[in-house]
């Protein structure tokens, strides 16, 4: 990571008063009662001695204070975390806020490492919820079987912007001067909540980092679910091997579609490779031991998800599809459950139809009729987009707060299909043809959902600090592979990386230009 000149005058070496609560003085925010607050000293925390899962391998040995505040709303009976880490010695001015996964508004604390490893004070909050992304069977529904809207609302928004209050006044406290630089990071559900920050509460952070976002939830998280009732309408559920192989020639396909042959679909948006033309391969199966040929039925089943669901009445597009070269992996995942093999349903789209959409935590989704998903979409769009989905195109405040927005989204990502994140972008840019001054928007050649595999960004946060902090706004962004094995720049949407020869794992060898 480098430091800009600005970020180097803001080591300013001093320390905290001491780790002590009753250093703090809990700030006043309309509705809310603070219950409790406790400091812990950490000397020497080792991410990889907690047997954790280090974000991206962090193992760097920190020592901080850990503040923990708690607190409710009144009348909600709800009972909210906010943590912030502070580093003890050589503090750098900045706060840090960090984004959730799934249903989690914070999946792991530790996730605030990176941070603190930076010199940065660090904060994130619960939610109220606990740490469980995959499902929210402790909150989703109150005891009436009625949606808990009030931890809906935490969730979606106002728990993040009440952490953004808390960690700046903790600081205060902390260090006798309030930060002078916020940062919000986050991927997935983080992402979602960093545009969410942008949008509703554009004076909290100085610069946004958004990965992966989770914009449109209640259309997106309904079409999560739309492979595996492809599978349940077809009754034929392909093994995860044969899908694999599907996926592996569509990107034998249409890898050359950017003028290099490295692997990765660098413009899955031109690829219209059918699975058909992959019926009578045969490929050598883990999941039965054996040779299996692709079949009629297996293609059928991949052509409808890349097709994705469509409206009975117009035929038009309900939401977009997953592009080729993503792998069908987690949303069209199937299962031997010892008699036959079946779906394996992504558990955060089953928890949100059935509790969420539904308000029924044992709607049998499994058996939905033909007419089912798109009831089911609909629905959820009517009931919850306008409290979930943070799709609102007007970023005035955040530009007039003197805000910077950097966004990525891997084209490959499974999970969260891409696409989104370019329609999302493109309404920006209508609404405001400056947007660029402070939002800019990247996308990441084969990355899968936030960087698991692919091209994905190493150094994002660097470059929005020295745009925040010195003005130098990024038009491309470091990219590598997890392995390090091949390095590349992600250009500045809409332009795009275009082979210029060479080792196609050398950045060298990729420009960026318009398009290919």
């Amino acid at each position: 990571m480098f430091s800009t000149k600005l970020g180097q005058a803001l080591l300013l070496a001093i320390s905290i008063k001491g780790c002590s609560a009753s250093l703090i003085n809990t700030p006043t925010i309309p509705g809310v009662t603070f219950t409790d607050v406790q400091a812990v000293e950490h000397q020497n925390y080792s991410l990889l001695a907690e047997n954790t899962n280090p974000e991206q391998f962090y193992d760097t040995t920190i020592s901080f204070c850990n503040i923990t505040l708690w607190y409710t709303h009144q009348g909600w009976n709800d009972n909210i975390a906010v943590t912030v880490w502070i580093p003890l010695t050589g503090w750098d001015g900045r706060m840090r806020g960090v984004g959730g996964s799934g249903f989690s508004v914070i999946a792991n604390l530790n996730r605030l490492a990176p941070g603190v490893g930076n010199s940065s004070a660090t904060v994130a909050t619960n939610g109220g919820h606990g740490h469980n992304t995959s499902s929210a069977d402790t909150w989703g529904l109150d005891n009436s079987s009625r949606v808990n809207f009030m931890y809906a609302q935490t969730f979606f928004a106002v728990a993040e912007a009440e952490a953004a209050v808390i960690g700046k006044s903790v600081i205060t406290d902390m260090f006798g001067a309030s930060p002078r630089y916020s940062y919000f990071d986050g991927c997935s559900t983080g992402g979602r909540q960093a545009l969410m920050l942008a949008q509703q509460y554009p004076d909290l952070y100085d610069g946004i980092l958004s990965g992966s976002p989770a914009i449109n939830w209640a259309s997106f998280v309904p079409g999560m679910y739309y492979p595996q009732f492809v599978m349940n309408q077809l009754q034929h559920y392909p093994y995860p091997c044969i899908l694999d192989a599907i996926n592996n020639a569509s990107i034998i396909a249409c890898d050359i579609l950017d003028g290099a042959v490295d692997g990765i679909i660098s413009n899955p948006y031109q690829c219209n490779y059918s699975a058909s033309a992959a019926v009578g391969r045969t490929v050598y199966c883990k999941d039965t031991g054996k040779m299996e040929t692709i079949t009629e039925s297996d293609a059928e089943v991949a052509d409808k998800i890349w097709e994705g669901p469509k409206s009975s009445i117009s035929n038009s597009q309900l939401w977009y599809p997953m592009s080729r070269g993503t792998s069908f992996s987690n949303i069209a995942n199937v299962t031997n459950n010892g008699t036959a093999w079946t779906g394996a349903p992504f558990l955060i789209a089953v928890d949100w139809i059935n509790r969420f959409v539904f308000q029924n935590a044992n709607y049998p989704i499994a058996e939905m009729p033909a007419s089912g998903f798109e009831d089911a979409y609909d629905l959820s769009v009517k009931a919850w987009r306008h409290v979930s989905s943070t799709d609102n195109p007007d970023l005035s405040g955040f530009q007039a707060a003197g805000g910077k927005l950097i966004h990525w989204h891997g084209l490959a990502d499974q999970q969260i299909f891409e696409e989104g994140s370019r329609d999302y972008y493109n309404k920006c840019m209508a609404h405001d043809p400056l947007l660029r001054e402070y939002y800019r928007f990247f996308e990441a050649p084969g990355a899968a959902h936030c960087g698991v595999s692919g091209l994905i960004p190493t150094d994002a946060m660097s470059y929005l600090i020295q745009w925040v902090e010195d003005g130098v706004a990024p038009d491309e962004l470091p990219a590598s592979t997890p392995d390090g094995a091949m390095k590349r720049r992600l250009c500045e949407y809409p332009k795009v990386a275009a082979y210029r020869g060479g080792n196609v794992t050398l950045e060298s060898s990729f420009h960026c230009q318009e398009s290919f």
